[in-house]
């Protein structure tokens, strides 16, 4: 069953490119989509910001600082609380940051957080690729090793890329997730379809891109795009999805399709709040710990 949260005052962040940029990329998809392809594969995995601006997180008082090798490099996160364990999940260009407000409520709440950074990301080192580029499977490996730290979670709280690299790292470590319940906040799906979908938002992609780009995407990141994804996957868990309406980057439809395909999942409609701001509305962070509760 779907319900709607109401939007937040303040106006959903804006990623579409510059209208010159964007009519460029249509007359590319004619005259040059090679080209044109070459360079978004190049966009796509370069993260939006560099070492000295990255988004970063801290770690809360009273939490136990930590620091996992991951990939020839260091993951950072923070262990808080007391009780049964939820993993939070950022996404991509994102960091523990991003779950200030949910951590401080489910700690308050009766819970252990554990929140970690991908490489790359935050306030973790430089993963295989550098300060400036990474790719979906970094996130996965960052699960991975977060896992086998602390163990099988009660619960996850994923945000966009960290939906679908939390799932996938539980899958590949042989969680069974039917005990773990899942609040997945604004989900990207993957495969060429959330691939499309999130390019698309800031340049237009036609078949004639988009052709040559997936190759180019799979061939660099050493994975088919349809083997990273959410689409096909038995995921019996109980599922909070929550997707705004006017989420540019990951379109509503793909959480309204997920949650339709997932047996135990349930919709949260959200309306005006894009793509991040869901992450610190009231009405969000309350219905996420009442759905880690069980409530």
């Amino acid at each position: 069953m779907a319900t709607t949260a109401p939007a937040s005052t303040q106006k959903s962040t804006t990623v579409r490119a510059p209208w010159y940029i964007r009519s460029a990329f249509s007359a590319a998809e004619h005259l040059a989509p090679g080209p044109a392809a070459k360079f978004l594969c190049e966009m796509w995995f370069r993260l939006p910001a560099g070492p000295e601006k990255r988004l970063r997180g801290a770690a809360p008082a009273g939490a136990s600082v930590f620091e996992l090798d991951c990939l020839g490099t260091t993951v950072w996160g923070y262990d808080w609380g007391e009780g049964p364990l939820v993993y939070l999940v950022h996404g991509w260009g994102g960091s523990t940051g991003d779950f200030r407000f949910i951590a401080a409520g489910l700690v308050a709440s009766g819970f252990r957080v554990v929140a970690f950074d991908a490489p790359s990301h935050g306030n973790s080192g430089p993963g295989p690729w550098g300060d400036r580029h990474a790719n979906g499977v970094h996130l996965v490996e960052a699960m991975g090793v977060v896992l086998a730290k602390f163990g099988d979670p009660h619960a996850v709280v994923g945000h966009s890329m960290g939906c679908l690299s939390a799932v996938h790292g539980l899958l590949m470590n042989g969680v069974d997730l039917t005990g773990v319940r899942l609040a997945m906040l604004a989900p990207f799906i993957g495969g060429k379809e959330g691939f499309r979908d999130t390019i698309g938002a800031i340049v237009p992609v036609g078949p004639r891109i988009m052709d040559r780009l997936a190759p180019l995407g799979e061939a660099k990141a050493g994975v088919k795009l349809d083997d990273f994804s959410l689409r096909g996957l038995d995921v019996p868990s109980p599922a909070l999805i929550v997707h705004d309406r006017r989420d540019r980057p990951n379109p509503f439809r793909h959480g309204e399709s997920l949650a339709a395909a997932w047996p135990g999942a349930e919709l949260m409609a959200t309306e005006g709040l894009g793509h991040r701001k869901i992450l610190v509305s009231p009405a969000v962070n309350s219905r996420v710990i009442r759905f880690v509760k069980g409530a």
